[in-house]
C-alpha cells in the first residue's frame, strides 16, 4: 500500500495548527486522533500531525470532543 502526502507537497510542509481542514481529516467524527494504521502516515509526520492537533485544540480551533 502506497503512503499518503497529504503532509508534504512539493517540499512545502502543510500540517501546522493553523490549517483546521487538514487535521480534521485525521481525527475520529468524535474528536480523537485516528491512529497511524487508519492514516498510513510515517511515524515522522503521525507525530508532526498529533502536535498540531494539540496545538489547534489548545488555541480553540478544533473541539475536543463532539
Amino acid at each position: 500500500m502506497k503512503k499518503k502526502q497529504l503532509v508534504k507537497k512539493d517540499n512545502v510542509e502543510l500540517v501546522n495548527w493553523k490549517s483546521v481542514g487538514l487535521l480534521r481529516e485525521f481525527t475520529t467524527r468524535f474528536g480523537n486522533i485516528k491512529p497511524r494504521r487508519f492514516t498510513t502516515l510515517p511515524v515522522k509526520y503521525q507525530k508532526r500531525v498529533r502536535k498540531a492537533i494539540i496545538n489547534a485544540r489548545e488555541f480553540g480551533l478544533i473541539p475536543y470532543i463532539k
